[in-house]
């Protein structure tokens, strides 16, 4: 879907470990992990949010820990992962995360993109899915934004 080495940088490292910072902050979200390991996973998730941003009209959700609004108005939550055969595990984590989200009335996205990326092997990330909540899982809907 999209070639990262195509994407313009400028305010990407800076947002990137802006986020990273605030993970690391928390122990609860640090989870025993350094700094740079932080970093990279942000950075690897946020290469699909800045693709996003710049080409697909999407912006910068400035709520904490929250990423990008459609051009509709609505959340979406962006996940990134290897391969496609991790899509399942991503959106079993992805729905209990937006369960408890609910159950504790926070904010949270009603929609989802998955991309897949092995950063190991190519600089693509390809669109994995599109997913929509239905009030208890998210769903795999057609995105008329990314068509």
């Amino acid at each position: 879907m999209f070639d990262k080495k195509n994407l313009n940088y400028d305010g990407f490292h800076e947002r990137a470990l802006d986020e990273a910072q605030k993970i690391y902050s928390k122990p609860s979200t640090r989870k025993g992990r350094k700094l740079e390991a932080i970093v990279e996973t942000v950075k690897y998730g946020h290469t699909a949010e800045w693709f996003l941003i710049q080409e697909m009209g999407y912006t910068d959700n400035l709520e904490e820990f929250h990423d990008v609004i459609d051009p509709d108005g609505d959340w979406v939550e962006i996940k990134c992962t290897k391969i496609q055969q991790y899509i399942p595990s991503v959106l079993e984590r992805l729905n209990t995360h937006r369960r408890r989200l609910q159950d504790w009335g926070k904010p949270a996205a009603d929609k989802a993109l998955i991309f897949t990326n092995d950063p190991d092997q190519d600089t693509y990330y390809k669109l994995g899915g599109y997913y929509e909540w239905n009030g208890f899982n998210f769903i795999e809907k057609t995105c008329l934004h990314l068509t």
